[in-house]
């Protein structure tokens, strides 16, 4: 018995069969399986019942499987407390950022890490949130940026700035010439948004765009990525909002866009850094939060604190 035949019976149990267990490891679904037969063989009692489809646990099984995930964690906090004493720039560090921030920092992140780390490699990783938080959990991300709203309170969260939310038309629109608008105002039919929140909390007071509400437009748009919605918003008489990293990069890019404030309340998001409890890179988030006090990026407020 080891470490990895406890990951894969933690993994089988995860995932509920086998197939996905293996996925999940990156190893066959062959070389798994018979890796958890040898294990039963030698425990000498079956941890699963296989079933049509699926795989569960047996009695004996749900308790094994108990303290193999114990021991998963004590052997990750004995990996955790090594790194502690390592020399930070010889570990690679995984930051996530959701799809409204990615293409807006890229190259503000690689300024920073190349001034704070210069010799530590750095992937950044995009995904919606709730794939970051669970990539945390799982140890595949150090850190996740992410919204205190979209937060999973089970991570620990570090506040690093606030960031006021826009209402983004063309700069021919009628609302355009407005010094601020409330959620209510924004009108529904020509209101688009991806599915996913933001992490601010006026967005339950926006409007919610349905086929009989935008049955006018001539020409609609369905999209998965928040550019090809801003870039429809230049040549149209469509909206859709907007955070202020966006609209600053937006700006400098002499998009043909207005970005009109909403009104408080709820119309600024506290984004931070979400990463696990005793996480031993804390020492570099406490640079990169003290950076960027310094250094932030254009449009935001900084409230990072030592």
């Amino acid at each position: 018995m080891n470490l990895r035949d406890l990951e894969y019976v933690a993994a089988v149990a995860k995932c509920g069969n086998f197939s996905a267990a293996a996925e999940y490891c990156n190893v066959s679904q062959p070389a798994l399986s018979n890796q958890i037969k040898k294990l039963e063989k030698e425990l000498g009692t079956d941890l699963f019942l296989r079933l049509s489809g699926e795989v569960r646990p047996t009695v004996c099984g749900q308790r094994i499987i108990k303290i193999a995930n114990e021991m998963l964690i004590s052997a990750q906090r004995i990996k955790d407390t090594a790194t502690e004493f390592r020399d930070p720039e010889a570990v690679p560090f995984n930051i996530g950022l959701t799809p409204t921030l990615a293409p807006y920092l890229t190259d503000y992140f690689s300024k920073l890490f190349s001034v704070l780390f210069p010799r530590m490699r750095v992937t950044m990783i995009e995904d919606l949130p709730q794939n970051m938080l669970k990539m945390v959990e799982d140890h595949s991300l150090d850190v996740a940026l992410v919204a205190k709203l979209n937060h999973n309170p089970t991570l620990e969260f570090t506040s690093i700035w606030e960031e006021p939310l826009y209402l983004a038309v063309n700069e021919g629109h009628p609302l355009a010439p407005l010094p601020s608008i409330r959620p209510e105002d924004v009108p529904i039919h020509d209101f688009i948004r991806l599915p996913h929140s933001f992490g601010y909390e006026l967005e339950d007071r926006l409007p919610t765009p349905d086929q009989a509400s935008r049955g006018s437009k001539k020409f609609d748009l369905t999209a998965l990525r928040f550019e090809t919605i801003c870039r429809h918003i230049c040549h149209s008489d469509d909206c859709t909002i907007v955070s202020a990293l966006a609209a600053e990069q937006f700006r400098q890019d002499n998009w043909p866009l207005s970005f009109i404030p909403f009104e408080a309340p709820g119309n600024l998001r506290n984004l931070g850094a979400a990463s696990r409890l005793n996480c031993p890179r804390k020492p570099l988030l406490a640079k990169i939060g003290a950076y960027i006090q310094e250094n932030p990026p254009k449009g935001v407020t900084p409230t990072f604190r030592a």
